[in-house]
């Protein structure tokens, strides 16, 4: 029996230590999209950009949804393995088998080809939604749907440009040109930008690298750290679900010895 013991308090501690972090984040999204609602004073450190983004209030509340989620699983995990709590166990394991299940989805997406296909088409749609700017100077002033595409065109170096209205071949949205920046908007020299612009080629712009297969490229070259990212997060969860059914088991056990 003790050796049994043991074995079930380090279930119960590895459990408690894994879903304690759980709440720890948790609660941080729910503070920073609290402060993000209610406009809090530290925004100020992020630039006035950011204060005056529209739907800043949606995606804040976003974030707080997002944190309580991943706060009642931590919960859920912590209370039923400290307090031998059989219901929150086993929807605590529930949930995590349905987030393992994704990433393993997600996973064969990916080396299907599968995810290839669907990220293509994502951004195909998502670029529907750009406008073009007016004046490249005041590209910050425009909405921010379009910032956040201007944000993907330039990280990942790529340029969906087909279905932006507005867009052609001869004319394409300045983030997809090299060398645009912060710096260089703040400069006031843009020649080198709106000659690419107007007139773009391999040499200045990135006119011919689609963005979905930039992004497949990116996780491709990075699949070692990808890969073991996944079977340390895959053998957690495993571990946890194990743990917190075996836990189950035991407090059946327990019940049925005290009932006779």
């Amino acid at each position: 029996m003790a050796e049994y013991s043991c074995g079930q308090n380090l279930a119960r501690l590895f459990l408690v230590i894994f879903n304690l972090i759980f709440v720890i984040v948790g609660l941080a999204l729910i503070v920073v999209g609290g402060l993000l609602k209610a406009g809090a004073e530290f925004l100020d450190v992020l630039g006035s950009f950011v204060k005056e983004i529209p739907g800043l209030g949606n995606i804040a509340i976003a974030i707080i949804a997002f944190g309580v989620v991943i706060f009642l699983i931590g919960i859920f995990g912590t209370c039923g393995s400290c307090c031998s709590v059989r219901c929150m166990l086993i929807l605590y394991a529930v949930l995590v088998m349905i987030i393992t299940l994704a990433e393993v989805v997600i996973v064969a997406l990916l080396f299907s080809g599968t995810l290839d296909k669907t990220v293509t088409k994502g951004f195909s749609n998502l670029t529907k939604k750009y406008k073009m700017p007016a004046d490249i100077a005041k590209i910050d002033a425009d909405d921010i749907v379009s910032r956040l595409i201007d944000a993907v065109f330039i990280s990942l170096k790529c340029c969906d440009y087909e279905n932006i209205v507005g867009a052609t071949s001869n004319k394409i949205p300045p983030s997809c040109c090299k060398g645009l920046s912060r710096k260089v908007l703040e400069s006031g020299d843009l020649t080198a930008i709106q000659a690419c612009n107007n007139s773009p080629s391999d040499a200045n712009s990135y006119i011919n690298k689609r963005c979905g297969v930039a992004l497949i490229d990116m996780m491709r070259d990075n699949q070692a750290y990808v890969i073991g990212i996944g079977v340390a997060l895959l053998v957690i969860e495993l571990l946890c679900i194990f743990f917190s059914l075996w836990i189950c088991s035991q407090i059946n056990k327990k019940n049925r010895v005290s009932s006779i």
